[in-house]
């Protein structure tokens, strides 16, 4: 009974000293004060601070950048009370004036092996029909889904308005493969030449 009684003892000093030392390591990081629709101006109000414990990899924004974060806006629905991160701010909504949104749903064996990310350039290859010449668009990744129960992933790509129902049409029809042109990441939508397909 004696040594049971010890270790209960160190143990209840070590979890003392473990609960003290992540309140020795927390951070003020900001939070969601009220919900923010996308697309709205984060503003002084809508944030607030809460100290949380340092874990590795997360991507929180610190308090003390809070004046960095206020005018730009949000790229997503922010829920009051959540922990806001930088991939969640922008300073410019998508689409802009020329530019089309088209989401296509892509198998596996329409994606490239190493996937697709934000920022890459594609070009989307229309398959041709039989006795017809394919046609390419090109195309910017914008945001990619999470892959459902059979792999497939919803991805938004901005295109010129040109070319966007034509690009739509085609997905609709599952007659498009993605090609991986850079992993350069863009600002601007690719444009296309007068009188060449885009």
């Amino acid at each position: 009974m004696a040594v049971v009684g010890v270790l209960a003892v160190v143990l209840s000093a070590v979890t003392v000293l473990q609960v003290y030392q992540l309140a020795a390591h927390r951070t003020q990081v900001l939070v969601m004060a009220r919900d923010v629709p996308i697309g709205q101006v984060i503003e002084a109000q809508d944030l607030s601070s809460l100290g949380v414990g340092v874990v590795p990899g997360m991507q929180w924004i610190r308090t003390r950048d809070r004046d960095g974060v206020i005018g730009k806006r949000a790229t997503a629905d922010l829920k009051a009370g959540t922990l806001l991160a930088p991939s969640q701010l922008g300073t410019a909504l998508t689409p802009d004036d020329g530019q089309q949104i088209v989401p296509i749903a892509l198998k596996a064996t329409q994606l490239p092996a190493r996937g697709l990310k934000p920022g890459d350039r594609v070009v989307a290859a229309a398959v041709p029909e039989e006795g017809r010449q394919g046609v390419e668009y090109r195309a910017l990744v914008d945001k990619v889904g999470q892959p459902d129960a059979d792999g497939t992933v919803v991805v938004d790509f901005l295109v010129p308005a040109t070319t966007g129902t034509a690009l739509a049409r085609l997905a609709a029809e599952g007659k498009v493969a993605m090609v991986l042109a850079s992993r350069a990441a863009q600002t601007r939508t690719p444009t296309c030449q007068p009188g060449a397909p885009c």
